[in-house]
């Protein structure tokens, strides 16, 4: 299983003052399915579009 490791910390040390949230976990054997996981999470954040 793949994680993102210092991801966030590094973003957060190269873009200071910027706003961070959890993103959608997709794993690679879920990903045929992958677009009912984006979608949910649009409409969870409000970025969904009609």
């Amino acid at each position: 299983m793949s994680g993102l490791g210092t991801t966030a910390r590094d973003y957060a040390a190269s873009c200071r003052g910027a706003a961070f949230a959890d993103g959608p976990a997709v794993q690679g054997e879920e990903v045929d399915q992958a677009d009912r996981a984006i979608a949910a999470w649009t409409r969870r954040i409000g970025l969904a579009v009609s």
